[in-house]
């Protein structure tokens, strides 16, 4: 696993966040030539969003190569979806607890992103922008499947698809797991990328 390198004010968030990162973590005063202080490779950056670590800072971090969760004392959609474009690969309240941060991070070590639900919910709404895919990729998928993936495409969370189908939640990550596996993604947003750019 990457060491964590912290970098936070809030002595109240910094708690948390020490406790989910583990005794190889570090905690940085400052951002200033981190990319020569250590290897992008070796790190992840856990970063709050301030003056001093703003989106374009932290833009540039993740071009220098960084893995970076990102902290927002007032996460929104809007700003999930922005950093995300900067190249984040994770995005959480900076007074998240230590479990949500684990996950977060052994979401990251995993290869994939961390947006929480709302804001992976408004990027797939964002890709989709209403237009209708071509109907190719339902020959890979059962019947049950497809209803799940258009359901996912209509930005319904896990909760609402069991709702909707009088299924359990479970079986909707069942089904879910199999679309991923049928479709060779890993996540709702390539999901649903795949989806609407399937030749």
């Amino acid at each position: 696993m990457k060491r964590p390198l912290i970098f936070v004010q809030d002595p109240n968030a910094l708690k948390n966040w020490l406790i989910a990162c583990g005794s190889d973590a570090k905690v940085l005063y400052d951002l200033e030539a981190i990319d020569t202080r250590f290897t992008p490779s070796d790190c992840i950056l856990l970063i709050q969003i301030s003056k001093q670590s703003g989106i374009k800072e932290v833009s540039q971090l993740a071009t220098a190569g960084f893995d970076i969760l990102l902290f927002s004392d007032e996460p929104s959609n809007t700003e999930g979806l922005q950093v995300f474009k900067a190249g984040i690969k994770g995005y959480l309240n900076t007074f998240a607890t230590p479990e949500r941060i684990e996950q977060a991070l052994a979401t990251i070590a995993s290869g994939s992103i961390w947006l929480g639900v709302n804001v992976m919910q408004a990027m797939i709404d964002s890709v989709i922008q209403k237009s209708i895919p071509s109907d190719a990729w339902k020959v890979r998928l059962t019947n049950r499947e497809q209803q799940v993936a258009m359901l996912v495409l209509e930005t319904q969370s896990n909760k609402e698809i069991a709702k909707s189908l009088d299924i359990t939640e479970r079986t909707v990550k069942s089904h879910m797991h199999n679309i991923f596996e049928k479709l060779n993604v890993s996540d709702r947003l390539a999901m649903a990328l795949k989806i609407k750019n399937w030749t």
